[in-house]
Protein backbone atom coordinates (compact mmCIF):
# COMPACT_ATOMS: atom_id res chain seq x y z
CA UNK A 1 0.00 0.00 0.00
CA UNK A 2 1.33 3.42 -0.97
CA UNK A 3 0.29 6.63 0.76
CA UNK A 4 1.25 10.14 -0.31
CA UNK A 5 0.80 12.89 2.26
CA UNK A 6 0.86 16.60 1.40
CA UNK A 7 0.55 19.13 4.21
CA UNK A 8 2.46 22.25 5.20
CA UNK A 9 2.44 21.09 8.83
CA UNK A 10 5.16 18.43 9.27
CA UNK A 11 3.87 17.61 12.75
CA UNK A 12 0.41 16.78 11.46
CA UNK A 13 1.89 14.67 8.66
CA UNK A 14 4.08 12.79 11.12
CA UNK A 15 1.11 12.04 13.39
CA UNK A 16 -0.96 10.81 10.45
CA UNK A 17 1.96 8.75 9.10
CA UNK A 18 2.39 7.10 12.51
CA UNK A 19 -1.33 6.27 12.63
CA UNK A 20 -1.13 4.74 9.14
CA UNK A 21 1.99 2.73 10.08
CA UNK A 22 0.22 1.25 13.10
CA UNK A 23 -2.76 0.24 10.98
CA UNK A 24 -0.69 -0.92 7.98
CA UNK A 25 2.98 -1.65 8.92
CA UNK A 26 3.93 -2.43 5.31
CA UNK A 27 2.68 0.93 3.99
CA UNK A 28 5.10 3.02 1.93
CA UNK A 29 4.60 6.63 2.97
CA UNK A 30 5.90 9.61 1.01
CA UNK A 31 5.42 12.95 2.72
CA UNK A 32 5.68 16.36 1.06
CA UNK A 33 5.28 19.81 2.61
CA UNK A 34 3.85 21.40 -0.53
CA UNK A 35 2.11 20.53 -3.76
CA UNK A 36 5.13 21.96 -5.57
CA UNK A 37 7.43 19.48 -3.82
CA UNK A 38 5.08 16.63 -4.77
CA UNK A 39 4.92 17.88 -8.37
CA UNK A 40 8.75 17.98 -8.58
CA UNK A 41 8.93 14.42 -7.26
CA UNK A 42 6.30 13.26 -9.76
CA UNK A 43 8.12 15.03 -12.58
CA UNK A 44 11.52 13.60 -11.61
CA UNK A 45 10.44 9.98 -11.60
CA UNK A 46 7.02 10.21 -13.17
CA UNK A 47 5.86 7.83 -10.47
CA UNK A 48 7.74 5.13 -12.38
CA UNK A 49 10.30 4.35 -9.68
CA UNK A 50 7.51 3.08 -7.49
CA UNK A 51 5.86 0.95 -10.22
CA UNK A 52 9.11 -0.45 -11.60
CA UNK A 53 10.52 -1.61 -8.31
CA UNK A 54 11.79 -5.17 -8.11
CA UNK A 55 9.40 -7.85 -6.94
CA UNK A 56 11.62 -8.62 -3.95
CA UNK A 57 11.14 -6.11 -1.11
CA UNK A 58 13.48 -6.02 1.85
CA UNK A 59 12.60 -4.32 5.12
CA UNK A 60 15.60 -3.43 7.27
CA UNK A 61 14.01 -0.80 9.52
CA UNK A 62 12.86 -2.61 12.64
CA UNK A 63 13.18 -6.37 12.23
CA UNK A 64 14.68 -7.71 9.01
CA UNK A 65 11.96 -9.09 6.74
CA UNK A 66 11.84 -10.15 3.09
CA UNK A 67 8.76 -10.13 0.83
CA UNK A 68 8.23 -11.38 -2.70
CA UNK A 69 5.19 -9.96 -4.48
CA UNK A 70 3.98 -8.79 -1.08
CA UNK A 71 4.21 -12.22 0.59
CA UNK A 72 6.81 -13.14 3.22
CA UNK A 73 9.75 -15.17 1.92
CA UNK A 74 10.31 -18.37 3.90
CA UNK A 75 13.94 -19.24 4.59
CA UNK A 76 14.54 -22.86 5.53
CA UNK A 77 17.09 -21.94 8.19
CA UNK A 78 17.35 -18.99 10.55
CA UNK A 79 21.00 -18.45 9.61
CA UNK A 80 20.13 -18.41 5.89
CA UNK A 81 17.96 -15.39 6.54
CA UNK A 82 20.74 -13.79 8.60
CA UNK A 83 23.22 -14.46 5.78
CA UNK A 84 20.92 -12.64 3.36
CA UNK A 85 20.49 -9.79 5.87
CA UNK A 86 24.25 -9.38 6.11
CA UNK A 87 24.60 -9.33 2.33
CA UNK A 88 21.88 -6.67 2.15
CA UNK A 89 23.76 -4.65 4.79
CA UNK A 90 26.91 -4.82 2.61
CA UNK A 91 25.01 -3.20 -0.34
CA UNK A 92 26.58 -5.27 -3.07
CA UNK A 93 30.10 -5.44 -1.65
CA UNK A 94 31.44 -8.98 -1.79
CA UNK A 95 31.98 -10.93 1.41
CA UNK A 96 34.51 -13.71 1.85
CA UNK A 97 33.84 -16.99 3.62
CA UNK A 98 36.04 -15.78 6.50
CA UNK A 99 34.07 -12.54 6.89
CA UNK A 100 30.77 -14.39 6.87
CA UNK A 101 31.97 -16.91 9.44
CA UNK A 102 33.15 -14.15 11.77
CA UNK A 103 29.71 -12.51 11.57
CA UNK A 104 27.39 -15.53 11.54
CA UNK A 105 29.39 -17.64 14.01
CA UNK A 106 30.76 -14.84 16.15
CA UNK A 107 33.53 -16.10 18.39
CA UNK A 108 33.79 -19.54 16.78
CA UNK A 109 36.97 -20.54 14.99
CA UNK A 110 37.03 -20.92 11.21
CA UNK A 111 36.98 -24.73 10.89
CA UNK A 112 36.15 -27.13 8.07
CA UNK A 113 32.88 -27.92 9.83
CA UNK A 114 31.83 -24.26 10.02
CA UNK A 115 32.84 -23.70 6.38
CA UNK A 116 30.72 -26.69 5.41
CA UNK A 117 27.76 -25.22 7.29
CA UNK A 118 28.29 -21.88 5.53
CA UNK A 119 28.40 -23.55 2.11
CA UNK A 120 25.07 -25.22 3.00
CA UNK A 121 23.59 -21.84 3.91
CA UNK A 122 24.77 -20.32 0.63
CA UNK A 123 23.23 -23.23 -1.30
CA UNK A 124 20.02 -22.84 0.70
CA UNK A 125 19.95 -19.09 -0.03
CA UNK A 126 20.51 -19.58 -3.74
CA UNK A 127 17.83 -22.32 -3.81
CA UNK A 128 15.36 -19.99 -2.06
CA UNK A 129 15.77 -17.38 -4.78
CA UNK A 130 15.90 -19.92 -7.59
CA UNK A 131 12.52 -21.20 -6.39
CA UNK A 132 11.24 -17.63 -6.73
CA UNK A 133 12.79 -17.45 -10.21
CA UNK A 134 15.12 -14.69 -9.01
CA UNK A 135 18.47 -16.36 -9.71
CA UNK A 136 20.40 -13.14 -10.27
CA UNK A 137 19.86 -11.62 -6.82
CA UNK A 138 22.78 -13.54 -5.31
CA UNK A 139 26.17 -13.07 -6.97
CA UNK A 140 28.65 -15.88 -6.26
CA UNK A 141 32.24 -15.77 -7.47
CA UNK A 142 34.94 -18.06 -6.12
CA UNK A 143 35.36 -17.07 -2.46
CA UNK A 144 33.05 -14.02 -2.68
CA UNK A 145 29.31 -13.72 -2.35
CA UNK A 146 27.21 -10.57 -2.68
CA UNK A 147 23.70 -9.36 -3.37
CA UNK A 148 22.81 -7.39 -6.49
CA UNK A 149 21.35 -4.22 -4.93
CA UNK A 150 19.55 -3.33 -8.17
CA UNK A 151 17.44 -6.49 -7.90
CA UNK A 152 15.83 -5.60 -4.55
CA UNK A 153 13.60 -2.83 -3.27
CA UNK A 154 15.14 -2.04 0.11
CA UNK A 155 14.17 0.70 2.57
CA UNK A 156 17.83 1.06 3.63
CA UNK A 157 18.97 1.62 0.04
CA UNK A 158 16.17 4.10 -0.61
CA UNK A 159 17.06 5.94 2.63
CA UNK A 160 20.66 6.30 1.45
CA UNK A 161 19.41 7.57 -1.92
CA UNK A 162 17.41 10.29 -0.13
CA UNK A 163 13.94 8.85 -0.76
CA UNK A 164 11.66 10.88 1.53
CA UNK A 165 9.32 7.95 2.18
CA UNK A 166 12.23 5.82 3.40
CA UNK A 167 13.64 8.68 5.48
CA UNK A 168 10.24 9.11 7.13
CA UNK A 169 9.95 5.35 7.72
CA UNK A 170 13.22 5.21 9.68
CA UNK A 171 12.38 5.19 13.41
CA UNK A 172 15.84 4.60 14.84
CA UNK A 173 15.70 0.82 14.44
CA UNK A 174 17.71 -1.19 11.94
CA UNK A 175 17.77 -4.99 11.69
CA UNK A 176 17.01 -5.25 15.39
CA UNK A 177 17.20 -9.06 15.24
CA UNK A 178 20.97 -8.92 14.47
CA UNK A 179 23.52 -7.35 16.83
CA UNK A 180 26.00 -6.73 14.00
CA UNK A 181 23.51 -4.23 12.53
CA UNK A 182 24.30 -1.70 15.27
CA UNK A 183 27.22 -0.27 13.28
CA UNK A 184 24.97 0.58 10.35
CA UNK A 185 22.31 1.85 12.77
CA UNK A 186 24.80 4.41 14.13
CA UNK A 187 25.58 5.63 10.61
CA UNK A 188 21.87 5.89 9.76
CA UNK A 189 21.13 7.90 12.89
CA UNK A 190 23.86 10.37 11.97
CA UNK A 191 22.39 10.82 8.48
CA UNK A 192 18.80 11.46 9.60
Amino acid sequence: MRVILVDSDPGAMEALAEHIRRAEPQAEIAAFTSREELARWMEEDGGNARRDRPRLRVQTFGNFEVFYDGKPVHFRRRRTKELFAYLIDRRGAGSTMGQLISVLWEGRPDTDSVRSQLRSLITDLRTTFRDLEENSIIIKQRDLIAVDPDRVDCDYYRFLAGDQGAVNAFRGEYMTNYSWGETTLGALQQKK
